[in-house]
């Protein structure tokens, strides 16, 4: 369960630094910035990731 944390953490962080970057990027320049967005479909994806691997061990626990 401490990687599964770990690894919902770590998605988490992820989001918010790349999806701030790019917030604060497009508001200012304009610009639709490809690594940011990349970045924050990453740590979405692994968020989502987390918390199936998370539920399915739920279940295999009960």
């Amino acid at each position: 369960m401490k990687t599964n944390t770990f690894l919902i953490r770590l998605a988490i962080m992820i989001i918010i630094i790349f999806g701030i970057t790019f917030t604060i990027r497009y508001f200012r320049t304009g610009e639709l910035l490809l690594d940011q967005i990349i970045g924050a479909v990453v740590g979405v994806i692994m968020l989502f990731a987390t918390l199936i691997w998370r539920k399915l061990s739920m279940k295999e626990q009960r």
